[in-house]
């Protein structure tokens, strides 16, 4: 596979961070001509640079005048020949675990959420932390220029157990997540 663009970008580990990197998701995957991948990558880039804030940032509100040392990540964007690759390091060297959440917990479904939307993610360390990166495939136009309608994603090894998950709940925290 050829890498035919990337980019990237930095921000702080706060709690704005998930919307700069959907916005960057938007306007980048859209320049790209990547447009059937923009609604599953901002779901997707928007998860794992939360859970990046979560293990390294600043969750709550910022202080200004007591600032806390702020901790970066970097969100990198790869188009491939069939595919598109969200990559987000962060500082901390924790592996990313798919909690199994309870079906009124408000938080947990992140990463399960990025198994069933990516076709495949994982992670690996790199410069005193990790990447944790989602691979969602592009779709081919289907008959009268759509695009075809992807089939289930099949988990990952490391989204074991997403279909547990009850679908009602699993839609409407997409559909949440796209209102935003």
């Amino acid at each position: 596979m050829s890498i035919r663009f990337r980019d990237y970008l930095n921000l702080a580990a706060v709690a704005t961070a998930p919307g700069c990197s959907r916005m960057f998701a938007r306007v980048t995957l859209t320049r790209w001509g990547a447009v059937d991948v923009v609604d599953d990558a901002m779901l997707v880039v928007s998860e794992l640079v939360t859970n990046a804030v979560n293990a390294t940032g600043v969750s709550g509100p910022l202080n200004w005048a007591e600032l806390p040392p702020l901790s970066l990540l970097t969100v990198r964007l790869i188009a491939l020949d069939g595919s598109v690759v969200i990559e987000v390091w962060d500082s901390s060297p924790k592996e990313p675990v798919a909690r199994t959440p309870a079906p009124d917990d408000e938080h947990g479904r992140g990463l399960h959420l990025v198994g069933h939307l990516a076709r495949r993610w994982g992670f690996y360390p790199q410069r005193g932390g990790k990447v944790v990166w989602a691979e969602l495939p592009l779709r081919p136009p289907g008959p009268g220029g759509l695009p075809k309608r992807r089939g289930s994603a099949s988990p990952s090894a490391g989204a074991a157990g997403w279909r547990s998950l009850d679908p009602q709940i699993f839609r409407r925290l997409i559909d949440g997540l796209r209102e935003l």
